[in-house]
């Protein structure tokens, strides 16, 4: 578990929250608290920061290992995984990620899928849906501006550049449809992450239905509807059922 504190992001951050000194103050505070080891003062002056709506990776990364060091593991799954949102290549938050999951009780193993699907989904998970959209911009502007060149010059090197425009095109077009599936992943999905050490989840949103399972900390579930104060969860393995919302943080 990788521990140390990203003081680093103070200097990143500054351009996000330049315009609030309390908020460069409260960040610098939470530093200096999980420097000392004071890691829940820590948590909760992160925590304050996101609910402030500051966002970054090394806040997430921070607040996380400040969880972790609580033995607080599913508020620091729910921590990394944010993290993650932002960047998913940060080797910092996955590996964290992957030692915190390490101690989740429910934990379901997985069928590995057909190794297409496999290279899909590594592909997706490759880029955040900005980063996506950076590259198709990127790869778009490019192309065109190849194009442009291309008809200014009317020799062998332009029919070299309408090739590359068009390979970039093409390129678009394949990044164009894998940010759309990403795109309604996200949509028509809503997760979230177990902060209790356990959960009871029932057969209807009432505590007086049958129990039909416990969930433990850590956990990650789809939610598929809310009946406030509860809302119904579906498990990787399948199991569904109706879960006190007060025991699930939202991803």
């Amino acid at each position: 578990m990788k521990t140390v504190v990203r003081l680093i992001c103070f200097l990143t951050l500054t351009t996000v929250i330049r315009a609030n000194s309390y908020a460069d103050s409260l960040f610098l505070e939470a530093n200096h608290f999980y420097s000392n080891q004071y890691y829940s003062e820590a948590a909760d002056l992160y925590d304050q920061l996101i609910n402030q709506g500051y966002g970054h990776i090394n806040l997430y990364y921070n607040l996380g290992n400040a969880y972790y060091q609580q033995g607080h593991l599913g508020n620091a799954i729910w921590a990394y995984e944010k993290g993650l949102e932002l960047n998913p290549r940060d080797s910092d938050l996955k590996f964290n990620l992957t030692v915190a999951n390490a101690r989740i009780v429910d934990r379901v193993r997985v069928p590995e899928p057909f190794f297409l699907l496999k290279w899909y989904g590594a592909l997706k998970q490759s880029f955040s849906p900005s980063q996506w959209l950076m590259a198709i911009s990127s790869v778009l502007l490019g192309s065109a501006v190849l194009s442009t060149v291309a008809k200014l010059w009317q020799n062998r090197l332009s029919k070299i550049l309408v090739t590359v425009s068009s390979a970039g095109l093409m390129l678009v077009i394949l990044f164009s449809a894998v940010f759309a599936d990403i795109y309604f992943d996200i949509s028509d999905t809503e997760a979230g992450v177990v902060i209790a050490h356990e959960g009871r989840v029932y057969a209807a949103p009432s505590k007086s239905s049958n129990l039909l399972f416990v969930v433990h900390e850590g956990t990650k579930a789809e939610i598929s509807s809310r009946q406030y104060p509860w809302i119904e969860i579906e498990l990787i393995d399948g199991k569904k059922g109706w879960l006190d919302s007060n025991l699930l943080r939202p991803l």
